[in-house]
């Protein structure tokens, strides 16, 4: 009996594949060559239930009874061939083996943090002229090669973040490539989908409820128009030509009527992409860094070898070309404050003591940084603010007097950050303020001050809408670290915890 049911089971069930207990894999329960003995043990506990939930031929009372009119048997409706034990052994591995899966990601980019491609950066490096050439080919022919391979079936460019099929990043990075595709008359077709899928969204750029990358309305009207004198026909109406320019005008007339160092940082970082002379070259370049950058912008630095040649500036876009290959990041370097954001959000959650080495590594290049006064750390308001946080609170001797040219608001708006009015600095600079090791140090007292009442002015115009961001402002203001309860709060974090927040500068950085 036992035979003949086994042999018409296989039929029936071998394009199933069934949990094996005895190997803790995926194969047939059914007895194979070699290996009978305890896959018969198996069969012999199962074949009861297999039995009548498939209804095969057996014997009842010495008569063979009448089979079924069907013998479809779907793997949804066979039971289960484990003991209970053995599916939760099987479970807690399968756990084990995620969790040292996640681990060994997260190792990695704490080791080296994982940048990803920016089209719009990539299009302004691929604009840059090879000098000594009379300005007739590509300094960096890999990249227009990128931009040629990899524009979406949309016709677009850029990060399609969460199934955005459009928004004004996307829409800026489109028109960048397109241009860069345009200045050196290749990819003809490209330049078509690409014009479309603009024509098809352009309501997008005037939409006042979509979120806008820093200084997008004076950089997409400027290559806008500078498309159009290009030769370039975009499928639109010619009141959303009138439209698009008119966000420029607007913006042109506030910045008119504002007069602070602020104002000239912020002309410098955007104004060069939307073709704007608005500084003098003396004054866009009083910002370049060490590194030969604008801001650690490579779109920025590239504009900037757009429009004049500096050496400086080139053997900066040089070395990130050597280090991405064929396009680049959205700023760069930014390694401190990448690992430093893990590292912070590790300790929010309560899983740091898994990665107490990697960390460990972390702080102390951030310590010797410090002390050197990197630019990557001092120039920048958040990873300033951020790295004085956690190094003193993990026993690093730091002072604050680094902090002294953000201790009053006014030298804080003379910044980018300021300007911007940034949420994310302002609440690391407030952070860092907490952590007063005496009563001397009045630049924290100072930073406390100003910080939490533009904080709670943020609050107070926010209304009742709140994203992640502002809900992370409202509790730090309610609940100081040193009044929180630890395992509270950690649970508090992980509840919140968003791990597709972005940072929002021209384009998407993640």
């Amino acid at each position: 009996l036992l035979s003949n049911t086994v042999s018409q089971f296989h039929e029936l069930i071998a394009p199933f594949p069934m949990a094996n207990p005895t190997q803790g894999r995926s194969s047939s329960i059914l007895p194979v060559s070699g290996r009978q003995a305890p896959q018969q043990a198996v069969l012999l506990w199962a074949a009861p239930q297999f039995v009548s939930k498939c209804g095969l031929h057996v014997l009842h009372h010495g008569r063979r009874k009448p089979p079924r009119r069907s013998f479809a048997c779907s793997a949804s409706r066979l039971p289960s061939t484990e003991p209970p034990y053995v599916e939760e052994m099987l479970a807690r591995e399968n756990i084990r083996t995620r969790n040292t899966e996640r681990k060994a990601r997260i190792q990695k980019h704490l080791g080296k943090p994982e940048f990803s491609p920016s089209a719009y950066d990539t299009a302004w490096v691929a604009m840059v002229p090879l000098p000594d050439t009379d300005r007739q080919a590509p300094c960096f022919p890999q990249c227009v090669e990128w931009i040629l391979q990899n524009q979406h079936c949309s016709g677009s460019w850029g990060i399609n973040q969460f199934g955005l099929l459009a928004n004004k990043d996307i829409l800026l990075s489109t028109l960048a490539c397109i241009i860069a595709l345009k200045k050196w008359n290749v990819g003809s077709d490209h330049i078509s989908r690409g014009l479309e899928f603009i024509g098809r969204n352009i309501s997008t750029v005037m939409d006042k409820q979509i979120v806008s990358p820093i200084g997008f309305n004076l950089i997409f009207p400027g290559m806008f128009n500078h498309a159009i004198r290009m030769g370039l026909e975009c499928p639109v109406r010619e009141t959303d030509i009138s439209g698009i320019l008119h966000l420029c005008e607007m913006e042109l007339r506030r910045l008119a009527g504002e007069e602070s160092n602020g104002k000239e940082a912020y002309l410098a970082f955007v104004a060069e992409e939307g073709l704007v002379s608005l500084l003098d070259r003396n004054e866009v370049m009083n910002f370049q860094r060490k590194n030969g950058s604008l801001f650690n912008s490579p779109a920025a630095t590239a504009a900037v070898l757009v429009h004049r040649y500096d050496d400086k500036a080139l053997q900066y876009l040089n070395s990130i070309v050597s280090i991405f290959g064929r396009t680049v990041p959205t700023v760069y370097p930014q390694n401190i404050y990448y690992q430093l954001s893990m590292v912070d959000m590790l300790e929010k959650i309560g899983i740091s003591r898994h990665f107490s080495s990697e960390i460990n590594s972390i702080l102390d290049k951030a310590y010797i940084s410090w002390l050197q006064r990197d630019e990557e750390i001092i120039q920048d308001v958040e990873t300033c603010a951020m790295a004085f946080r956690l190094l003193r609170m993990n026993g690093y001797d730091v002072s604050s007097d680094e902090l002294s040219h953000v201790s009053q608001a006014s030298t804080f708006h003379d910044s980018l950050e300021g300007y911007l009015n940034q949420t994310k600095s302002l609440l690391e600079l407030y952070k860092a303020s907490k952590l007063c090791l005496s009563e001397n140090e009045l630049i924290l007292e100072n930073i406390s001050n100003w910080s939490g009442r533009l904080l709670t002015e943020k609050l107070c115009c926010s209304g009742t809408k709140r994203t992640p961001i502002l809900g992370e402002v409202e509790y730090t203001l309610k609940f100081p670290f040193y009044a929180t309860v630890e395992t509270l709060d950690r649970k508090r974090n992980i509840e919140h915890f968003d791990s597709r927040v972005s940072q929002q500068l021209k384009t998407k950085n993640l």
